[in-house]
């Protein structure tokens, strides 16, 4: 017997079902369009899942207990990222209260209220560490798939479990492919890296023929890592999440190194490096210039390394990944800037060796021992001039010359500089030109006056000291010099040009000049006649020199000079950016002798910073201490030309701050310090008697302002011969104190160090 159904229930659940339908169908969609979850990084692959999550909550919702549907739409609500997630939220939820307080439900009534939360979870924004989101999101909408599948029909179950196991099966294939991948790369890629090390220490020990090999070698290492992860095989996992992050982040990054090993091999390999090195005192601008287009290959290949690095930062990298990520960041980090000094330096290179005409550069030997600003006293000069990459020293001579030579010279200033230095008359007193603490200012200076005192017209200005004279002479060899048992040596030609010379010719003058003239001008004149290493080998022996300003090299030519303004050697001190800090002191030997060899000079600088306000306030400590003796020295050491007891120190002592003066005092008395502007800074200046055995201390209290929530303080070099002594105390108020340069405790941030180049101490105070 049967039972024959009237024709509209057919059409009502048919209704019913399409509805339901519809209604999974839509919201699934709407997941994947206004969903803000990235569990792969790749856009086709997070669309995918955001609509797959929805729709297996809405299929599972439909059936689910009325009180579950809250969950979803009222997390989404909670945890809402925008005004869409919040909107999807409170309709999911007043549709699911109609539905309570009519006590009627219809699967598509089910299916849209728990998709509606579902979207609106999907949206919501960061909270507490990374995961947080996803693990709420997740207890949120479990409790309506459970309550869902358990009151779903036998079928529903039965086809809800084949589902799953086809899932599951198809993922564990895909993640069993992606771990073959990825373990029988290891070797590559662990290689890959190893080389690339070793071929960046290679070159920067200009062993270039290993550097290419061992990149060479990383690149095929890398490439064929690259080549191993995106098989077809592994390449199905990348659409997973988790797992598809850390492979496109192991893949992309193989293939980025190994770009990077690849065109820095062929640098290596096509560039004709033994050219670069000076023979006979010539070095080719043509084989210069030649470099510059590999390098400027590896340039590219870094900075699309960088950006690479970049992207593939996902918060979902596991630790072996994000850990090669940062060695890589590093070793990009490290070769980035080389990289762009170095094409700097290509970039003029060729002109200032003088490919399109001779090119005259004048030298000054300068010494520490009777300060001058932060260049020194100059007692010999040289011409030095390159002509189609050969050097030679037309001219070798005593300051003293300069000054005898010309009358009623001309010198244009700015303006705060004339009313700093004229009273010092430096248009005619050369050994006073050193005292600007800014060696473009003085090259400019020299380039003015060297004309008008018997010279020809110059095109960069340069100094060397007695540290900068003796890491040259490890290219020149030893010098012997009358009345000493060794030659002069790079180790210990600072030591001789700063204190031996005065004790070793302590009772004839003249012949110290004489030696002091022929150990410079024999340097130079090997300089321009020797066979060089190339310019790796020379920048490892000069970098720290350099950095120290013990040489300083400022072409006249302002393009020139641009480029080579960030390889420090220019010896440029940069105003002060706004809203920053920045302290330098100086002295000046106002006494004409030799006693600065005696003096040792500390700086402590204790700084209160409100970072709510910006407001600073800080204490400068100047301490300095004579430790000259009274006897076994000249006159011309430890006497003086102001009658003063033998072995007094005087200097001009100068400190230049962007804050305002509020206070000084010498002694703990207070005194008045004159106050200026020089190089967009404040100067408080003074001049202060030291007596042999003795130590002053000069405090000025000052005030200021920065902006934001960082402090930053420049400590500029003064070249010395006993390299300064510093400590810094930043008392942060009303935060917690920041600082990778300095020690933190609590809010206070100390830093001690030696200041024998210039240095930066940053502290910064995050918001709570």
């Amino acid at each position: 017997m049967s039972i024959a159904l009237p024709r509209t229930m057919f059409a009502t659940r048919r209704a019913r079902t399409i509805a339901y339908t519809a209604t999974v169908v839509g919201v699934s969609v709407a997941a994947a369009t206004l969903s803000n979850a990235a569990p792969t990084g790749l856009a086709g692959s997070d669309m995918f899942w955001s609509a797959a999550v929805v729709a297996v909550l809405a299929t599972f919702g439909a059936t689910a207990r009325r009180w579950t549907w809250f969950l979803p739409a009222g997390v989404g609500a909670l945890l809402a990222g925008d005004g869409l997630a919040l909107t999807l939220a409170a309709v999911a939820v007043a549709i699911a209260f109609v539905s309570v307080l009519r006590n009627t439900r219809t699967r598509a009534r089910g299916a849209l209220v728990s998709g509606l939360g579902g979207v609106a979870l999907l949206r919501a924004g960061p909270l507490g560490f990374h995961g947080l989101t996803a693990i709420i999101t997740f207890l949120a909408i479990l409790p309506a798939i459970v309550s869902g599948y358990q009151h779903a029909g036998r079928r529903v179950r039965a086809r809800a479990r084949r589902v799953a196991g086809i899932a599951g099966a198809v993922i564990g294939l895909m993640i069993v492919g992606a771990v073959i991948g990825v373990v029988s790369v290891q070797d590559e890629l662990a290689d890959g890296a190893r080389r690339i090390d070793q071929g960046l220490t290679a070159a920067r020990s200009a062993d270039d023929d290993l550097a290419a090999e061992q990149l060479d070698t990383a690149a095929r290492s890398l490439t064929s890592a690259e080549s191993t992860l995106t098989s077809w095989f592994v390449a199905p996992a990348r659409s997973l999440p988790i797992v598809g992050p850390n492979l496109d982040a192991v893949g992309s990054l193989s293939s980025e190194a190994g770009r990077v090993a690849g065109v820095s091999s062929f640098a290596a390999n096509s560039a004709n490096l033994d050219a670069l090195h000076f023979t006979g005192g010539r070095l080719d601008p043509a084989a210069v210039t030649a470099m510059k287009e590999p390098l400027e290959q590896v340039g590219t290949a870094l900075e699309s390394m960088d950006d690479e690095v970049l992207s593939d930062r996902s918060p979902w990298l596991v630790s072996m990944v994000s850990t090669r990520i940062d060695r890589l960041q590093e070793q990009v980090d490290e070769a980035i800037p080389d990289t762009e000094s170095a094409l700097d330096v290509l970039s003029v290179a060729p002109d200032l060796l003088g490919a399109d005409g001779p090119k005259r550069y004048l030298v000054f030997f300068t010494t520490p021992v009777e300060a001058r600003g932060r260049i020194g006293f100059p007692g010999n000069f040289a011409e030095l001039v390159l002509d189609d990459g050969q050097m030679s020293m037309p001219r070798f001579g005593r300051v003293s010359e300069l000054e005898a030579d010309g009358a009623n010279r001309v010198l244009a200033l700015p303006p705060d500089m004339v009313a700093r230095y004229s009273r010092f008359d430096v248009a005619n007193t050369w050994r006073n030109l050193t005292m600007t603490p800014d060696f473009p200012s003085f090259a400019i200076a020299v380039s003015q006056l060297y004309p008008q005192s018997g010279g020809l017209p110059l095109d960069g200005v340069m100094s060397v000291d007695p540290a900068g004279l003796a890491a040259i002479m490890r290219f020149t060899g030893g010098i012997e010099v009358p009345g000493r048992a060794a030659p002069v040596t790079a180790d210990d030609a600072a030591l001789f040009l700063m204190s031996e010379q005065y004790s070793l010719y302590q009772d004839d003058n003249d012949l110290r000049l004489d030696v002091l003239d022929d150990v410079a001008r024999t340097t130079f004149d090997r300089l321009t006649t020797s066979d060089l290493p190339g310019p790796r080998a020379l920048s490892e022996q000069l970098d720290g020199v350099v950095d120290g300003g013990h040489i300083m090299f400022a072409p006249l030519d302002a393009g020139q000079f641009m480029l080579l303004q960030d390889t420090g050697v220019t010896g440029y001190l940069e105003p002060p950016a706004e809203g920053t800090d920045a302290v330098l002191v100086t002295t000046t030997n106002a006494a004409a002798n030799k006693l600065d060899l005696f003096l040792r000079r500390s700086e402590s600088y204790d700084v209160r910073w409100d970072p709510s306000t910006g407001e600073v306030s800080g204490t400068l400590r100047v301490t300095l201490d004579n430790q000259a003796p009274t006897e076994g020295y000249p006159d011309y050491v430890l006497g003086n030309a102001v009658d003063l007891p033998r072995g007094t120190n005087r200097s001009y002592v100068s400190i230049y701050s962007p804050f305002a003066l509020e206070e000084a005092r010498i002694g703990g008395q207070p005194v008045a310090l004159q106050s200026e502007v020089e190089l967009g800074r404040n100067v408080y200046s003074t001049f202060v008697d030291i007596p042999p055995g003795t130590s002053i201390d000069i405090e000025v209290d000052l005030s200021g302002s920065i902006e934001g929530r960082r402090y930053q303080l420049a400590l500029p070099v003064q070249p010395w011969a006993t390299p300064d002594q510093a400590s810094v105390r930043v008392e942060v108020v009303g935060a917690e104190a920041a600082s990778r340069e300095a020690d933190v405790d609590g809010s206070v941030a100390t830093w001690n160090g030696t200041l024998d180049e210039d240095r930066e101490v940053s502290v910064s105070a995050p918001r709570g």
